[in-house]
């Protein structure tokens, strides 16, 4: 039997016409991509994908190719949001701990272009460049340059200090040479504290051999110049929390 020329004409275009609606919506990536509460998208590697932020440096993909997976933010570091834990100069750790609560509203409240080879960190987090989160933390001070085996982007650098000039979040109170931003006790088979210069960025390991209590305010540096955190290890710092995150 044939078949009409205009009959076949219309097939070969609907079949051409339904192929480009497919294609479209697999390069797309956002078929069925819909926050839930508590949650935002970002753009990432083009495609619209669902996160939820844990904080200003660090949130989980909801959806997408690393659904379940945690995710560490390159190029700066915001304050731990688990408890009051930094202190520095004239600032609490009370005052400081709330403005990191709420950093991760502000980088929640847009949507950003990021991108990411898959690359994970040593706590098998995957690694994203956020640039427009990270310049827009720095710019209001809930942030700092945060340089890893690399040096600092110079336009960051120049959003830190002119955040700092103002007075910005958590340079209302002076700025201290560096910023402890991890601690480790000997007892958990190295003793390392992390610091962060907030002249360059570049950041550091400060290796000893004390054995930190838990709730131990551990500080580098002198009281004038230095900061302080305190020592609360990770399988704490959620559940059966110490009284210093109470």
């Amino acid at each position: 039997m044939r078949v009409p020329l205009n009959s076949s004409l219309l097939l070969v275009a609907a079949l051409l016409l339904s192929c480009a609606h497919t294609g479209q919506s697999e390069s797309s990536g956002t078929a069925s991509v819909e926050p839930g509460p508590g949650e935002s998208t970002i753009i990432l590697n083009r495609k619209l994908t669902v996160v939820r932020w844990s904080d200003g440096d660090s949130f989980k993909f909801k959806s997408g190719r690393f659904k379940g997976n945690g995710v560490r933010l390159v190029g700066y570091n915001s304050l731990e949001s688990y408890g009051p834990v930094h202190r520095w100069g004239d600032w609490t750790a009370q005052e400081l701990h709330a403005i990191s609560r709420t950093t991760k509203d502000i980088a929640g409240a847009a949507e950003w272009k990021c991108t990411t080879d898959g690359s994970k960190d040593a706590y098998k987090r995957v690694l994203v460049n956020c640039p427009g989160v990270r310049q827009e933390l720095l710019r209001v001070g809930h942030a700092h340059v945060y340089a890893f085996d690399e040096d600092a982007d110079l336009a960051d650098l120049k959003l830190q200090r002119e955040a700092r000039a103002e007075g910005a979040g958590i340079w209302a109170k002076g700025t201290p040479e560096h910023i402890v931003t991890s601690v480790h006790s000997a007892a958990e088979g190295r003793g390392r504290n992390r610091l962060v210069s907030t002249r360059t960025g570049k950041t550091w390991l400060s290796t000893h051999q004390n054995r930190y209590e838990v709730c131990q305010e551990v500080c580098e540096g002198p009281s004038v110049s230095g900061s302080c955190m305190v020592y609360v290890p990770y399988e704490v710092r959620y559940r059966d929390k110490p009284p210093c995150l109470q």
